[in-house]
Order: C-alpha cells, then structure tokens, then sequence
C-alpha cells in the first residue's frame, strides 16, 4: 500500500488517459500522435503522464522551452521530443546533446540554429513553423521555407501551423481554419516534410484535414476544447483533485465567516473546514460561488477561498465526520466538473488544471489502486 498526506491530492486516473488515446486514435486513422506535455503535462505530472504513453505506443512529445525537454529525455529516452519555443544560445548545446527537435519559426532564428550547428560540426534538427493565422511565430511564404531548407546545419523534418478557431463550429471559423490548412500546404506540402497541424479542435472537428501527425492537448486529458460545441469521442477527465473534512463547526444564526465577513450564516449550521485554498490552484473567484461534493451530496462553499482553506456549509448532510473526502474537482457532479467550474469562471478548464499548484502531490491511480505518489519541493 503507497500511503501519502490526506490532505489535498490531485488523482491521475491512467485508465482514463489510456480510454481518452483509444478515442483519439479512432479519428485520427493512420496518424501518428503527438502529445502535447508543456506545463507539466497540463498540470498532471509530466513523468506520470508520458510514462504512460509511451507504454502505450506514443512516441512524439511537445514541450515549451529547453528545461521542459532535458527533464522530458529523462523520462522518455529515446522519444521524439519538439520545443516549441524559444532557446538562447547558450542553451543550444542541450538541444544538440539531447537530441531534441526545435522550432524554427523564423528565416533569422533557422540561420542563428543553422550557424550554431555548424560551429559545433553537427545538425540540428528542426520543424518549421509556418504563421497561418495565428499571428505569433511562424514564417509566411515558401520563399523563407525554401531558405530555411537550404540551410546547411539543419535537418528539416517537418512543418507546422497552429489553428485559432478549430474548436469553434462557427461558419466564419471553420473557413479560418481550413484557410490556415490551405495555406500550410501551399507552403510546406511537397518538401518532403512531416505535417501536422490539427490540435486538440483540428482533430474532433477537422479529422479530414492532411497530415502525418496530430498534436493531442486538451483532449487527451479529458476536457473540452470549447464547451459550447459537442465533441465526437468519449472524453474521460484524467484528474479529479480531492481534499478531506479538517474540522467541524456547529454556529448560532449571525455568525460570520472568513476574510470580509461576506457571509452570514442566516440560521443556525454545521460548517466544515477543508484544506484547500488559492495556494492550491482553487480559485478565490469561487468565494461564495462554488460547491465540494461530500458524501454524495453538494456543499456550498461559504465566504471567501483563503489561501489553505475553505468552509462549506454540510447541514443538510447526514452522517458527515472529520476524514471525509471532499471533491474539488470531480465528475461526479456537474457543479465540481473542471469544464463547468471553469465556464462558471468565464475561463478554461486548460487554466484550471495548470494552476493546481506544486504542493498538491499527484496520486497515480490505475483500476482504483494508487500506483505512485509525486511530491514537488
């Protein structure tokens, strides 16, 4: 038995990131994945997470700067690992000795990484990012696609464009991003390059696009891209974040609570204490304003999130005791499922999970046995 502190733990459900890569490879027929694991894989533990999927055949891995991929080689050795940022050039001789694939999303910066190899009597191997629409980096021409070939301490091995509105089933959207297809191709087809271009939308809403890869994010850890649009596959959220009853609290009718005192208890109650708070990632925003499910039950967050705790209000409870579990985010309930919780927030579930923060250890978790226990710091 992996025993850890009960008190606040994000739950990594690996059945249900194995369920969430059968659906995706459902759409995508032939196409290789590739994972999108920045930011600590969404916030769910980079080494539990692609572990997993290299078990399960995966074998391309995106990654936002250098540090993200040297802890990345470790876990996944000889993997397929692209930065898509940017890296000075004092850090480049990790690219090269780790074999890593970075993004040359300019003319100026392909010759910087094209020079660098040379002097080091080597190549660098690169993707190409073509800007479609996105506006951020990216070249805009086959003219620059052409010079960036020509480069002599390059290995070009694809090409790639990042979509703006492929979660969107708008009209005007879906013309956006089959324009951005179209103009990758007309940059980049023929070269022989590798193409990818559909993200976590491309893949649920453009499955009939071209290329020879998909970037899976969102989706592959369970959450909706865009919850206004229904999506084609079985989503399983990977991470629930649970916590536990500190503390009970049986208050007279007038009593205040928290930081403010913007709650009043109108009638007599029985407060709970749980451990959780803002340094956790829950956001202060849910003061007075979100629920935790105890013992099937909701209960009504009460005043405002401070930093390690919040009181809820279990009255209407039965049988509720110190040690309980309390959901935080969970499916179980409609109100604590992170897609809803983040609707509610007027952000997006992708935000809620890279905020569950460092002190929260994750628990792996496979057919409802804990399998390992992440501590940061």
């Amino acid at each position: 038995m992996i025993d850890f502190l009960k008190r606040t733990w994000a739950e990594i459900n690996l059945d249900a990131l194995d369920s969430n890569i059968a659906e995706i490879r459902k759409l995508i027929g032939n196409k290789e994945i590739m994972a999108v694991v920045k930011a600590n894989a969404y916030g769910h533990d980079d080494k539990t997470i692609c572990t997993e999927l290299s078990r399960l055949g995966v074998n391309y891995f995106a990654v936002s700067n250098i540090w993200e991929a040297e802890d990345l080689r470790e876990i996944v050795p000889s993997a397929n690992i692209i930065v898509f940022g940017y890296t000075e050039e004092p850090y480049l001789d990790s690219i090269i000795r780790n074999d890593i694939i970075h993004t040359a999303g300019s003319v100026e910066y392909a010759k910087r990484l094209s020079d660098f190899a040379l002097s080091r009597n080597t190549k660098i191997r690169v993707h190409i990012k073509v800007n479609t629409g996105m506006t951020r980096i990216g070249i805009d021409s086959e003219e620059e696609m052409d010079e960036i070939l020509a480069l002599e301490g390059l290995k070009c091995e694809g090409a790639y464009t990042h979509f703006a509105v492929a979660d969107s089933l708008d009209e005007s959207d879906v013309e956006y991003t089959k324009m951005q297809e179209s103009k990758l191709l007309s940059i980049a087809r023929n070269k022989g390059l590798l193409i990818h271009s559909q993200n976590s939308g491309g893949i649920l809403y453009h499955s009939d696009f071209h290329g020879d890869i998909v970037r899976a994010g969102v989706i592959m850890y369970g959450y909706m891209p865009n919850t206004a649009c229904p999506v084609p596959m079985k989503l399983s959220p990977v991470m629930s974040v649970r916590s536990t009853v500190c503390q009970l609290k049986k208050v007279p009718e007038g009593t205040q609570v928290s930081y403010g005192r913007t709650y009043t208890a109108d009638s007599e109650r029985l407060l709970a204490v749980i451990p959780v708070g803002y340094a956790d990632g829950y956001s202060r925003r849910l003061s007075n304003n979100g629920f935790v499910g105890i013992r099937g039950k909701l209960a009504p967050i009460c005043g405002r999130v401070c930093m390690d705790q919040i009181i809820v209000d279990v009255t209407d409870i039965d049988g509720v005791s110190v040690g309980d579990i309390a959901e935080i985010y969970s499916d179980k309930f409609p109100e604590t499922t992170i897609d809803n919780i983040a609707d509610k927030l007027g952000t997006i579930g992708y935000e809620l999970v890279c905020n569950v923060g460092h002190r929260v250890p994750r628990v792996a978790v496979r057919n409802g046995k804990v399998t390992d226990v992440v501590r940061y710091g």
